[in-house]
């Protein structure tokens, strides 16, 4: 078998060097620095390692093991952003994992920050360097749960892991899958972010649709405060009322028509406003 970084191997410790070992198959010797063994080793003691590249692409080993190996799916954490080139995982060695650009999106906003978490599993660039590369579809899918009705209206968290042209796929702590549709987003996701949400429905196949806007009654409380801060700000009036247009509307509190009406209408039943030809003033306290 040819020795390639990603694999777990048997090899023979074949002699001592001041700074650790050199192990071999009888064909190649490979060096197993000293930190990343278990323990003293002696010559011909038979250890099973991990293989990878080091800092100046020579093969090396590992005694430490590796949270992902070759034909497997890891959930790894992004740990750097190498600006231009991608982001590094810890697979739970001393090197860490290169997912390329080629692999994320052009907009490097949306890419993995520190601490986000993506589905990775193992392979090789032209060179034969060990790489990381972005799991979706069955391999998620099969091992997911079914979530059932009782999970609508509960809040749910998880890793968003699928990019869609509508939407982004997200796979719960609990283990379900739920989608998020655009329409249903605040903003959208990073690659890898951790998302809580709020379940709308569950779909006959068990999958979850989800939301991350507030109910329409905390929307509501968050829209009339908003509409109040900027009548306080202009010096309580604003040439905006419930006939003003919906794109006039949506350039100035990026809200609908119908959410700005509902916000209008929560402050004039708490009094607090009145609307006089197309203007909206505070009212005085009496």
């Amino acid at each position: 078998m040819e020795l390639k970084p990603g694999y777990v191997v048997t090899l023979e410790v074949v002699r001592k060097a001041d700074f650790g070992y050199f192990i071999s198959d009888g064909k190649v010797d490979i060096l197993l620095h000293e930190r990343e063994t278990s323990g003293k080793l002696e010559v011909g003691d038979k250890v099973e390692v991990f293989l990878y590249h080091d800092h100046q692409g020579r093969l090396a080993a590992t005694m430490e093991k590796p949270l992902l190996q070759v034909g497997e799916v890891a959930w790894l954490e992004a740990v750097s952003v190498k600006t231009g080139h991608g982001v590094f995982f810890h697979n739970g060695i001393s090197r860490d994992l290169f997912l390329s650009m080629d692999e994320l999106p052009y907009d490097r906003e949306l890419w993995p920050k520190p601490g986000d978490r993506l589905p990775l599993s193992l392979t090789w660039d032209k060179k034969g360097r060990l790489m990381g590369k972005l799991v979706k579809g069955e391999p998620i899918e099969k091992d997911a749960k079914k979530a059932d009705s009782i999970m609508v209206h509960k809040e749910v968290a998880g890793y968003a892991y699928h990019f869609l042209d509508e939407g982004v796929l997200i796979l719960t702590d609990e283990g379900y899958i739920a989608f998020l549709h655009n329409d249903e987003m605040t903003q959208e996701p990073r690659y890898g972010e951790y998302i809580r949400a709020r379940v709308l429905f569950v779909r006959e196949d068990g999958r979850m649709n989800v939301t991350t806007r507030p109910l329409r009654s905390e929307q509501q409380e968050e829209d009339s405060e908003r509409i109040y801060a900027f009548l306080l700000e202009r010096g309580g009036s604003m040439p905006y009322w419930d006939k003003t247009p919906p794109e006039d509307i949506f350039a100035r509190f990026q809200m609908s028509k119908a959410a700005f009406k509902r916000a209008l209408g929560k402050l004039m039943k708490e009094k607090k406003i009145e609307q006089r030809d197309g203007w909206t003033h505070l009212k005085e306290k009496q």
